[in-house]
């Protein structure tokens, strides 16, 4: 069985969740000198899985607002940069939204940033660890540790 990968960055720097079949192993780096974090787990032992998709941008909202009132008080040629700005961060975050995985295992959170390319993967995890909580499903046998 070949190992899907997930990549992403968590704690600021380059992570990985590795999927073959139902073990999960977590790899990441942690603290201002690097600590290895690794943990192998099962898609049973997640008690909770969240995918989530942020498409707002509250510096182009600002701007955008700050534009609003420039526009308003100093005249219409003085806003409409602030406000083009404004909507083009609104708009780039709206077709580039950050994506995030959380994974609640054990006594820790998880949480990688997905990249663009382990989109369909991470949603793919999200969706068996959902399926695996909501039927109460258990492994047919103890995970073998890698």
């Amino acid at each position: 069985m070949t190992a899907t990968v997930i990549t992403g960055t968590a704690y600021g720097r380059r992570a990985t969740i590795e999927i073959a079949g139902d073990t999960l192993t977590w790899r990441a780096q942690r603290g201002l000198s690097p600590v290895a974090e690794n943990i192998v787990t099962t898609v049973h032992d997640v008690r909770l899985v969240q995918w989530l998709v942020l498409r707002h941008s509250w510096s182009g909202l600002v701007i955008g607002a700050i534009g609003g009132l420039i526009a308003i008080s100093e005249g219409l040629i003085a806003g409409i940069a602030p406000v083009g700005v404004g909507a083009a961060l609104l708009g780039w975050r709206f077709t580039h939204p950050r994506q995030y995985l959380v994974l609640d295992v054990g006594q820790s959170r998880l949480v990688i940033q997905v990249a663009l390319a382990s989109t369909d993967p991470a949603r793919t995890l999200a969706d068996r660890i959902d399926r695996a909580i909501a039927t109460g499903e258990v492994p047919s046998s103890p995970p073998m540790l890698p």
